[in-house]
């Protein structure tokens, strides 16, 4: 598998478990597309990418995987062109597609503008039919793990599992991170995926505010939070941007007026500098579940920053005590540390994190850990037995004069 292909699989591998929510609905000459990227990074780069003699000019989400030989290449997740073509991919239960063995593989390794077959069909295609049939040409193998929704100005949609081809019906359509045509593989019923239809059914006009307020109702918190959400409109080619959830701030982008400066990227949380959030809430604690008191056991957590700050966490360790606060760590690195129970029983153990400006996140959920016995339990209850059986045993007698 060319590296490319294997950063994107990687990416939407790990994304499985985080989910994402796209739709798009069509009424006159309005075509919008809303969408909510759910992970556990912050790091998320956008890139423009001006029109050459025979490539259009685009912008383009990129994830945080930059395992590519050059660390300034990251792998492109979703984007525009400048006819108001549009793509996102989905992470997707597995189901290999078989229809295109045969064909070529997709690899490009002179331009990494184009170093996946989403991100290359954006440089040439303007239409869902021209997206289509780049598709038809090569074996797509490579999308075991995901699809890919399209829209372009048109209106025109359609969601390509690998195989199958699943076009709009009616007026909009929605994907989330379930397969449409095989539903049993996993990922269905989905809440998000449901909101979204019900808010689209029930829609009376077709405005960003609207596609905001899906982007909204169907966002998460938590582990994979909504890092990003984003409402395209594709024949004004402007698109609004916001920043975990908080739907009151939004960064506009003008598509034509960015490629006019040149190539060019943005991180995204710098365009978002007055906005000060607070870590996102810590995953729950890993270690042992269960132990003996009087023995030291090591846990750990991790979470991220919105705005990329250092954390800090607290861990309560439900007897009382907790550990004060540790690191600051870089957002994103786990915290481990260690703790001692001193009495039998079940406890919680939370932790939260703070950020240098005082922020504190949410508690994590709890990892419920017991204490049944002690290792002086366990002497005694030993010497105990022995004690009352030295005459029936001889060997009981020796062992009683070795352990004293």
């Amino acid at each position: 598998i060319p590296l490319t292909t294997l950063c994107i699989l990687l990416f939407i591998t790990h994304n499985l478990a985080a989910a994402c929510t796209g739709f798009t609905a069509t009424e006159n000459n309005t075509v919008l597309v809303g969408n909510n990227e759910d992970w556990n990074a912050y790091d998320f780069w956008i890139r423009f990418i001006p029109a050459t003699h025979n490539t259009h000019g685009r912008v383009i989400f990129e994830n945080p995987w930059p395992i590519t030989p050059n660390p300034n290449w990251r792998c492109p997740q979703a984007g525009m062109n400048d006819h108001g073509l549009f793509y996102d991919c989905f992470a997707t239960p597995p189901l290999l597609p078989i229809n295109s063995t045969g064909k070529p593989h997709y690899y490009n390794s002179s331009d990494h503008y184009q170093y996946s077959l989403e991100s290359y069909c954006l440089s040439v295609c303007t239409t869902i039919q021209e997206v289509l049939t780049l598709y038809n040409h090569y074996n797509l193998q490579h999308m075991e793990r995901y699809q890919v929704l399209w829209v372009d100005h048109t209106g025109a949609s359609v969601i390509i599992e690998g195989d199958d081809i699943v076009p709009k019906q009616g007026t909009y359509q929605v994907v989330t991170n379930f397969i449409q045509t095989h539903p049993e593989l996993g990922g269905y019923p989905c809440w998000r995926y449901n909101t979204a239809v019900t808010m689209l059914n029930t829609m009376n006009n077709l405005t960003v505010d609207y596609f905001t307020t899906i982007c909204n109702a169907t966002h998460q918190t938590g582990t994979y939070p909504s890092i990003y959400s984003t409402v395209y409109d594709l024949n004004q080619q402007l698109l609004y941007l916001y920043y975990f959830y908080q739907y009151d701030t939004v960064v506009t982008i003008d598509l034509a007026a960015e490629l006019a400066q040149g190539a060019h990227t943005y991180f995204l949380a710098d365009l978002f500098p007055t906005s000060n959030h607070p870590p996102q809430k810590p995953q729950t604690p890993t270690g042992p579940h269960n132990g003996i008191i009087g023995e030291t056991y090591t846990y750990q957590t991790q979470t991220i920053d919105p705005n990329n700050d250092q954390v800090q966490y607290l861990f309560n360790w439900g007897d009382g005590t907790n550990s004060g606060w540790l690191g600051p760590y870089p957002p994103g690195t786990i915290c481990e540390t260690t703790h001692t129970w001193e009495r039998r029983g079940t406890y919680d153990i939370r932790v939260r994190a703070k950020d240098p400006q005082g922020l504190e996140s949410e508690w994590s959920d709890p990892l419920p850990v017991s204490m049944p016995q002690s290792t002086t339990l366990q002497h005694t209850s030993l010497l105990n037995l022995l004690k009352q059986l030295p005459t029936l045993f001889p060997l009981l007698q020796f062992i009683l004069r070795i352990i004293g």
